[in-house]
């Protein structure tokens, strides 16, 4: 068992570490006399204020001015014991151990001792306490010794390792490192990272071990890659179970640094599964925000064409009437649904509507309109619009409003005044039907094979006419039935043997290069191909 002997010689107060088997017959009780007194260490901890007020009666009987402590382990306890005694000023240490921090703040603590007799007191110590103390501390090594973490830090005087940020370990801890390194962590404030240039489970686990002692917590330990980055790994792995709690609780976290060689040997395999996962994050999110404004764009745009047919609705109201036995109205949903064709037209029916009427409101509102055209069982019922350019109305609406629906427009190199050969007419196949959307109900057969549904209405602000479809087809990208006008009537006609060849149906219709023709052209299969509709004016 651990006892301290406290010994009275004339003025001075001897205090040593001894170890002694107690006398069963004692019963535990602790041996006292006024010249040599025998505690427990335990004792003493457990009645502190009692041996120290007993202690401190003897001191004054005595007249006792000086204390020496044998052992380095009990100076704390012993500057504890002599705390409130106002006679002793002076301590020897007689072991050739250096103070600890442990002492130092026990030392500042002290109001009365103004000589200290020791081995050794580490630099930063005694600056600290040469400021603090009026306190003459005489030192018999021949000179500071610092240990080899304090040197490789160059930690020097006590505001070094206060303000200190971050600290490198070359080396596995002797005795000395690891009381400096504690002593660094119990004074430091600031400290961030501790960089480990050499890598050992012993000096690791030192550390560790040394935050729990101390609670340390949000501090990053850096390991260098230096060829061992397997043995690293594993350790810090094994340093994740079996400290598992304390370090999430403390965030005592781990970084690998890895050399330029490293790197560019195994560049892929540094990409970690939590990066990628945070690269495959980054990506849904920006997927997931462009398709969010995708969608608003497109339901801006639908919500405003909308608004749009409800007008144009409107409009025609005023001036529409219906003859009773028009074949030309809608079939119902039931038999839309067989036939593959869409719902009832946005707007009336055009082939009574009196557009000679109409066209004056509709001028109004957009001064580029320059016809109406309706394709039957299709949602195809739109005013044309026409610019100095096809780039225009790709992105623009009825009311010349930017939207990426677009409109229903003629090419720029056709004139309602003096028809071209080949009038043509473009617009977005939209997904919602809108524009011509729908015009993909023509390659149905039961579509095109119905009389009714090939005869077309485009009327303009100069004449009403119907037009009877010739052709249709898909086709490659291609601009080679775009063709306005031709040099003569023989390259027009065989230009209409052409589209009339790319057929899916021999509509068994005679085209001549007399005739005018109506090109209708959208999207098919994403962008890839083209939809196209031929249809030669009806003569009256």
């Amino acid at each position: 068992m651990n006892n301290i002997l406290i010994k009275v010689n004339s003025n001075l107060l001897t205090l040593s570490h001894v170890t002694k088997k107690e006398d069963k017959n004692l019963n535990n009780t602790n041996i006292i006399d006024t010249k040599e007194l025998l505690f427990s260490y335990q004792y003493i901890i457990d009645n502190l204020d009692l041996v120290s007020s007993f202690l401190n009666t003897i001191i004054l009987k005595n007249n006792i001015s000086k204390i020496r402590v044998s052992n380095i382990e009990i100076v704390s306890i012993s500057l504890d014991l002599i705390k409130n005694s106002k006679t002793i000023t002076q301590m020897l240490i007689s072991d050739n151990e250096s103070v600890t921090y442990d002492i130092f703040l026990k030392l500042l603590d002290n109001n009365t001792l103004t000589y200290l007799n020791c081995y050794d007191i580490p630099p930063y110590l005694l600056e600290r306490l040469d400021i603090n103390k009026n306190l003459k501390i005489d030192i018999r090594s021949e000179m500071f010794f610092i240990s080899k973490f304090m040197d490789d830090n160059k930690l020097y005087k006590y505001s070094d390792i206060y303000y200190k940020k971050s600290i490198v370990i070359n080396q596995v801890f002797e005795k000395k490192d690891l009381e400096d390194f504690k002593t660094f962590l119990k004074i430091n404030k600031y400290l961030k990272a501790i960089h480990l240039k050499s890598y050992s489970n012993d000096l690791i686990y030192s550390i560790i071990d040394a935050f729990k002692e101390l609670n340390i917590n949000n501090k990053i330990i850096v390991f260098y890659e230096n060829n061992n980055i397997n043995i690293i790994a594993n350790s810090v792995n094994y340093l994740k179970q079996i400290y598992n709690n304390f370090l999430s609780l403390n965030k005592i976290t781990f970084k690998i640094v890895y050399s330029k060689e490293y790197k560019r040997k195994n560049f892929f395999k540094q990409l970690n599964f939590i990066t990628l996962k945070y690269i495959c994050l980054v990506v849904i999110l920006c997927a997931l925000v462009f398709s969010s404004l995708d969608f608003y764009k497109n339901f801006v745009a639908e919500k405003n064409v909308n608004k749009i047919n409800e007008q144009l609705t409107n409009i025609l109201d005023d001036y529409n009437f219906i003859d009773e036995n028009d074949t030309n109205i809608i079939e119902s949903e039931e038999e839309e649904e067989e036939n593959n064709t869409s719902s009832t037209p946005s707007t009336p029916s055009s082939y009574y509507t009196k557009y000679e009427q109409v066209f004056d409101n509709l001028t109004e509102i957009n001064d580029e309109t320059v016809g109406w055209l309706t394709v039957n069982n299709t949602k195809v019922n739109y005013p044309v619009v026409q610019h100095i350019d096809n780039e225009y109305y790709l992105k623009r609406d009825f009311n010349k409003q930017k939207n990426s629906y677009g409109w229903i427009y003629m090419d720029y190199r056709n004139n309602i005044y003096n028809m071209s050969n080949n009038t043509i007419i473009l617009g977005h196949n939209l997904k919602n039907g809108m524009m011509f959307g729908t015009l993909r109900y023509v390659l149905n057969e039961k579509w095109y094979t119905n009389e009714e549904n090939q005869i077309i209405t485009f009327n303009t602000k100069v004449k009403n006419m119907k037009w009877k479809i010739f052709s249709i087809y898909r086709v490659p990208v291609t601009n080679d039935y775009m063709y306005a006008n031709f040099a003569d009537l023989d390259e027009f006609q065989k230009f209409i043997d052409f589209i009339k060849n790319r057929s899916i149906y021999d509509f068994k219709t005679e085209v001549t290069k007399e005739d005018h023709i109506l090109t209708l052209s959208t999207c098919a299969s994403g962008s890839s191909q083209r939809l196209v509709i031929h249809a030669v004016l009806i003569k009256e």
